[in-house]
């Protein structure tokens, strides 16, 4: 039996008369998890049973039988859950909601997902944004962005975007000395020095000015020809009065290019996106590889090497064993080396040390097979982008290994390469 990996289970515990805005409870539930994309969620009714008030529910007491009790069971992605459940528990006033780990050992949608004729960005967008507005100071962004799905930040002034804030304007223009993501790799007191070094302006002194928008009625392919071309992760979305409304980044995309909708159902076709090419069209063949015994310090030359800040290790038959990226070599390296890592990562300069000596005294490993990972994603060259991209969502990867028939890498692909992949001419 296949297992795909690991998972979040969430069950919310109900009574069949909760409401929330004059509707059922459960249905104000199931109608947030599907608007924002959400796996799959059950209502299941129980025949019986009590809560913490000690009264009884069941099925055989006439006059209680409104009152029977409720589970909604959502199982999703660790990201997904942490995200939507905030929102959630806003809904639940009253009941028990607990969360637990599980493992999915099968996962197969039905082939067409319920989807109108048309599909636009309102449609796959994710309504919780969090904006800022220009005077919010530089140090709060940052903060607000911490340990958030997205990396970026729209600035909204009477509800309309007027600027964004990225990773690139907070490293270019507030001084920030590492990118967001890998402020999480740093401990309490590296991550407070680095907020500390942050210039004292405001979001208006840092954001990119008049950031490209889409409307909420813009096809998805239009979309993703846009995010394309302008090599853009993530769009604001906007209503007919020009106020923000959402988000819809390239993982949206190709979320809802791999759902599920079968190749020749009039959705698909409408969708207007190419998910049958073979992964061949869309990888990159320029891979930078290492092997196990690969000093560190190449390591680091070799994450540099590419946007990606990753690099696959290969044995001798080009065989992938394992993957290195900059988040875990900062986390393998002490505070004392740490500082020289993050200077190498974020400008692309040779990893150095006064005492090279030194450097495996200050590091968990010497050498590629010591600080690797055996977490990473691998596919044959000639599985359709569709299931590549839902290996890729399945696994939270970023980027894809792609073999040849006999396993060896040949490629690789990332999240731009499978969006560009999905608007190749179809052939």
């Amino acid at each position: 039996m296949n297992v795909l990996g690991k998972a979040r289970r969430v069950r919310i515990y109900l009574n069949e008369d909760d409401r929330a805005g004059g509707r059922p409870l459960h249905l104000a539930v199931i109608e947030l998890l599907r608007a924002e994309n959400a796996q799959g969620a059950t209502v299941l009714r129980a025949l019986e049973g009590f809560g913490a008030g000690g009264r009884l529910h069941t099925s055989t007491l006439v006059d209680v039988v409104a009152r029977l009790p409720l589970v909604v069971e959502w199982i999703d992605r660790p990201e997904q859950v942490e995200r939507l459940l905030p929102r959630v528990l806003e809904l639940v006033k009253h009941g028990l909601v607990t969360v637990d780990e599980t493992e999915v050992l099968l996962f197969e949608p039905h082939p067409v997902r319920d989807l109108r004729p048309t599909v636009a960005a309102g449609d796959v967008m994710s309504r919780e944004v969090d904006s800022v507005s220009p005077a919010t100071p530089i140090r709060e962004v940052v903060e607000r962005m911490l340990g958030k799905t997205y990396r970026a930040v729209p600035v909204t002034e009477g509800g309309r975007p007027v600027g964004i804030i990225s990773n690139g304007d907070l490293i270019q223009r507030a001084g920030l000395a590492v990118r967001v993501d890998l402020l999480d790799s740093l401990d309490a007191n590296e991550r407070k020095e680095a907020l500390e070094r942050l210039s004292s302006g405001t979001a208006a002194d840092v954001m990119t000015r008049d950031p490209v928008v889409v409307a909420a009625g813009t096809p998805l392919p239009a979309v993703a020809e846009l995010m394309a071309r302008r090599r853009l992760k993530r769009l604001p979305v906007v209503d007919e009065r020009g106020a923000l409304v959402g988000m819809v980044s390239r993982l949206d995309l190709l979320r809802t290019a791999a759902s599920g909708l079968s190749s020749t159902a009039p959705q698909a076709v409408e969708l207007g996106l190419s998910r049958e090419q073979p992964l061949a069209r869309a990888m990159r063949r320029d891979v930078p590889t290492v092997h196990p015994d690969t000093p560190l310090p190449e390591v680091f030359q070799a994450i540099i090497s590419t946007r990606l800040n990753r690099a696959f290790v290969v044995d001798a038959d080009r065989r992938v064993v394992g993957l290195v990226s900059d988040a875990e070599l900062i986390e393998r390296v002490t505070p004392a080396l740490r500082p020289g890592a993050l200077r190498a990562l974020m400008n692309r300069l040779p990893f150095t040390h006064p005492r090279e000596d030194q450097v495996g005294a200050h590091t968990r490993g010497r050498t590629a097979g010591e600080v690797m990972t055996r977490a990473f994603a691998q596919v044959q060259e000639t599985v359709p982008l569709a299931e590549g991209i839902a290996i890729m969502l399945r696994e939270n990867q970023k980027v894809l290994a792609v073999t040849d028939a006999a396993g060896r890498l040949v490629g690789m692909v990332d999240r731009a390469d499978l969006l560009h992949g999905l608007l190749l001419p179809r052939r």
